[in-house]
Parts: C-alpha cells; structure tokens; sequence
C-alpha cells in the first residue's frame, strides 16, 4: 500500500469550514461503477456564478496538489451532482474538472494521512481550493477541525479504468517545501524569487503554489510548494538549485 514519507515533521495545515458534528461512521469508498463517461450531462461544460467549467475527458494520469476542504451537515441528504444522496459520513468528494465518478487518493500533506475516495459532486468554487471532501473523509485526514489542508490528489486509474489498467501502478511523486510564513506577503515574495530562479532553467515545468496550513484558529502558516516532481534525483538538483541561490533549506517530501 502507498504511503507518504516526510524528510522532516511537516507542519499543520488550514482553514475554516462548519462546526464539526458529534460522531462518524468511517466508511469505506464504494466500488467506481463502469465509467462510460460519454453523454452524461453532468461531465459536460457547465457553468456557476458566472465562470465557465470545462471537465476533463479523462481522469488517466491525473495527479495534483492543492488545497482541500469539507463540506457537511448543510448537504446532508441532498443530491450530488451525478444524482447520488450525498452523506456526510461517507467518503466521498467533489471535484471541478475531473469526469463523474472517479476514484481518487487523497494524501494529507501535514500528517501523511491518506484516504480513497469516490469523487460525484461539483465543487470547490473558489479558485484557492482544488478538491472538497465529505466530513467523514476530512476526519480520516486529520483536519475536520481545521477545515483546509493541503493535498495531492491522485486518480487510482487501475479502479477507474480496469480494462486498460489491469494492475496497480506504483509510483512516486516528489514535492519541495521551500517556506512557510505567518503572512501571505511573505509567501508571495519568495514564490516570485522561486520563479525567477526556476524560469530559465530545466526546472520552469515546475508548478509553484501557495497553501495554507492552520495551527490554530488564530494562525495560519502559508507555505510555497513546489512539485509534482517526477524523480527523487530531479527534486535533489532542485533543491540544490535553491539552496545556491540562497533561498532557503528546502524541506524534501516523498509521496508513494
């Protein structure tokens, strides 16, 4: 089974959804069913408060790091967006762009916590946030009472597609935490010297991003990421690559 591996104890991350609800029922996340993705009106361009949504053909390969937050007791009951009731001790998720359902894993960037889920609803509609969570699923990860954390989410294609993934793919994907500052300005400030380091080099691939980490109700920690790195070798030259330009001791993370 994958799991994560952190060079250093990573730090708490952040946000504010509802006040928890007393009790959970962990649930495990049901089979995907046959994704015949075609026709279905709910994986097609839709729109809300006024932005326009394109969502993916496929979920093949997909791999991202964001922030996710949790939704509850407020949609208990209601439909999902492919029509499902959706419950807050279930797991399960909402996605913008990725086709209904998929089965994705759900990697708690502060703890090493994971969980699979099976993502059949619409949303997060903020541009800060990548993927929302049922409550049960954020209380498996650890930050049900924080409300945000950061993440990687990555689609289980051997679940989503067994016919053209007949077996499980083990891979790695590497990641860099190269600050972490009480104020976002500070953030900003070394994602751009980040930037303009990595710009002309082999490294401007890179996607760069500023996520949250919440330590109390009070603090939060905003913290510059680099990554998905695709090999441990290609994460060392740039973290050395950082470390020469003096901007810091990059933290190395391992996700498996």
């Amino acid at each position: 089974m994958r799991g994560i591996s952190l060079s250093i104890l990573l730090l708490v991350l952040s946000g504010c959804a509802t006040s928890p609800p007393v009790g959970t029922g962990a649930q495990s996340a049901p089979p995907a069913p046959d994704n015949n993705y075609s026709g279905r009106a709910y994986n097609k361009r839709y729109m809300v408060f006024g932005k326009t949504y394109d969502v993916l053909p496929s979920s093949l390969g997909y791999l991202e790091i964001g922030v996710a937050s949790w939704y509850g007791r407020k949609f208990q009951g209601r439909l999902t967006s492919n029509g499902e009731v959706f419950d807050m001790y279930g797991v399960s998720a909402a996605h913008k762009s990725l086709p209904l359902p998929t089965m994705v894993r759900v990697t708690n960037l502060d703890n090493g916590r994971k969980v699979v889920v099976r993502v059949n609803d619409r949303g997060p509609f903020h541009d800060d946030r990548l993927i929302d969570l049922s409550y049960e699923a954020a209380v498996q990860l650890g930050f049900a009472d924080k409300g945000v954390a950061p993440v990687v989410v990555e689609a289980l294609d051997e679940m989503n597609y067994p016919d053209l993934v007949p077996e499980p793919i083990e891979h790695e994907s590497f990641y860099l935490q190269v600050g972490a500052y009480s104020r976002l300005a500070g953030a900003e400030v070394m994602k751009a010297q980040i930037l303009h380091v990595i710009g002309a080099s082999e490294f401007r691939d890179i996607n760069v991003r500023i996520l949250e980490s919440e330590l109390d109700e009070q603090t939060i920690l905003h913290k510059v990421w680099l990554g998905p790195i695709a090999t441990q070798t290609r994460r060392d030259r740039l973290a050395a690559l950082v470390e020469d330009n003096k901007l810091g001791v990059p933290l190395r993370v391992k996700v498996e």
